[in-house]
């Protein structure tokens, strides 16, 4: 045989391994699956252990890859300390997954997990099955089906839009509307619950329009502006804002007394940016302010419960959960929690109070940028007032809310660009 004809050999057999080599690969099955805690955890292939591919690791959490030339009937995900997780053999096909591991004595599984848009600021459950996501870095605000996992965005016009900058949303059930704020626009837009179709837009004259609360007693919204540092109150019958309320720091989240005549405002910073505010309770009628309490800090958000006579506020500055009495405005008891506490929602028993916690700031790049560890979820008993569980989530996580009968929990990765669903299961009993 020439010499030519030894080299046409080769190469055509040279092909042929590269064209069976990529059929193979072709005919695997690829799937990428996103596991936290990823240290020290095992994969088991219908009980075989599996080593995969890392793709991405990001302090606790890691993206790997596996290869499989038949599908497993099942996947199994074990790590001590923890429940395991199974994600069965068609769920392999849908090529990527999350497996986010409870510890063994926790009272909460991650039942599913949501990509949303960029940046998710704040969620909102509208039902038992949507949530509305408010999205800081993109053009809407994603509408999150928990039970199908249908994800849609729904945007005001262009002019707005292309603005970014959505903050807060608030469901007002008797106008069939859900109302969302957009900071770079100081709008507040409304979209019609039934099919989210947008209905108009309410300017204000405020600057930064950030956090919505409604005063049920005289069926008003109030929108707190943090660059004019005021509150615009506006009238859900004519969509206009009627008045201002002046603060002399940075407003945040807001509530109000029973009868609605007095208003509670989170303080967070001062005119040189320092946090070293309180709690400020406003008469609505003159709008003077009648106190002040709580110790300096950053308050962030409020939630009342208007059976117990308590108000809860976030403190980021002091990482505390501050709790008033409703009665005489006094601090009953501060709760410490994880780091820079923002987002806080009452169970609705009362009976828990779930506190979003950002986690340290970078210590180079500040809080615009992931830090060296994640966030956490915090879980704290309102009777016992103190902090019964505290389960690692992702990077800053901020917007918080719970379903109307307490079972799901919803919670933003707000720089991962996700939303965790927590079950709330039985309470964990010791044998």
């Amino acid at each position: 045989m020439k010499l030519k004809d030894v080299r046409f050999c080769v190469r055509v057999l040279y092909l042929f391994i590269c064209i069976t080599f990529c059929l193979s690969l072709y005919a695997q099955t690829v799937f990428d699956l996103t596991v936290q805690p990823f240290s020290g955890t095992d994969f088991f292939a219908d009980g075989v252990k599996i080593q995969p591919e890392v793709l991405e690791t990001d302090k606790s959490i890691a993206r790997v890859r596996f290869r499989f030339d038949t599908p497993p009937a099942k996947l199994d995900i074990k790590h001590e300390g923890f429940r395991p997780v199974s994600i069965e053999g068609t769920s392999l096909l849908q090529k990527s997954g999350f497996a986010f591991l409870s510890r063994e004595n926790s009272q909460y599984d991650v039942e599913a997990v949501f990509q949303t848009g960029s940046k998710p600021k704040s969620l909102r459950f509208i039902n038992d099955k949507l949530v509305a996501a408010a999205l800081l870095e993109a053009d809407g605000v994603d509408i999150i089906d928990i039970q199908t996992g249908n994800v849609r965005r729904i945007k005001p016009p262009e002019q707005y839009a292309r603005q970014q900058g959505f903050v807060e949303t608030l469901v007002l059930p008797q106008q069939n509307e859900l109302w969302v704020s957009q900071m770079s626009s100081a709008c507040v837009h409304v979209f019609d619950l039934a099919g989210f179709a947008y209905k108009r837009s309410i300017q204000s004259s405020g600057a930064w329009s950030k956090v919505m609360a409604y005063n049920q007693a005289n069926n008003r919204v109030y929108v707190s502006n943090w660059v004019s540092r005021d509150i615009s109150v506006i009238n859900p019958l004519s969509y206009t804002e009627e008045r201002k309320i002046p603060v002399a720091a940075v407003p945040r989240g807001m509530a109000f007394s029973q009868d609605g005549l007095y208003m509670y405002c989170a303080q967070f910073e001062d005119d040189s940016g320092k946090s070293r505010c309180r709690l400020i309770k406003k008469n609505l009628k003159d709008l003077k302010t009648l106190t002040e309490a709580g110790s300096k800090g950053a308050k962030r958000h409020i939630a009342a419960d208007y059976r117990t006579k308590r108000l809860y506020v976030s403190d980021m500055f002091n990482a505390c959960i501050e709790v008033y009495s409703l009665e005489d405005d006094s601090l009953i008891a501060s709760i410490r929690v994880f780091n820079n506490p923002n987002t806080i929602a009452l169970s609705p028993d009362g009976r828990r109070l779930y506190v979003s916690c950002r986690g340290p700031n970078h210590p180079e790049k500040g809080y615009e940028h992931k830090g060296l560890v994640t966030g956490r979820l915090d879980i704290i008993d309102t009777h016992l007032l103190t902090r019964i569980e505290s389960i690692e989530a992702g990077n800053q996580p901020t917007g918080l809310d719970v379903s109307s009968d307490g079972t799901f929990i919803v919670l933003s990765d707000f720089l991962d660009n996700r939303v965790r669903l927590f079950r709330f299961l039985k309470p964990f009993v010791k044998p």
